[in-house]
């Protein structure tokens, strides 16, 4: 399978089909919720972007185990479209709150 990529205006999520099922397996995993992943994705892209940050979390009080979980990305910047950040799915971890 090739690698696709959801465009909006500068902001997207890197799509590789198995990274981007694993993302929301994932979230579906973790997040106390019956609204699939795509529903709300754009809304955190936007996020993310707006923040500068290459994460983001779900609070304890979302979550099934009632533990914070952080979602992390690499930001990617396409080579034809510099203008357009990727966010590359990595890992999601448990974190407490300092």
């Amino acid at each position: 399978m090739s690698d696709m990529m959801v465009n909006k205006s500068e902001v997207a999520f890197y799509y590789k089909p198995l990274l981007t099922e694993k993302l929301a397996a994932d979230f579906m995993k973790v997040v106390d919720t019956d609204l699939p992943f795509f529903t709300i994705q754009d809304e955190l892209l936007y996020l993310m972007n707006e923040r500068d940050i290459p994460c983001f979390r779900i609070p304890k009080h979302k979550t099934r185990d009632g533990l914070d979980h952080v979602f992390y990305f690499d930001i990617v910047i396409n080579e034809t479209i510099p203008k357009l950040k990727l966010y590359k799915y990595k890992f999601q971890r448990i974190e407490r709150r300092q």
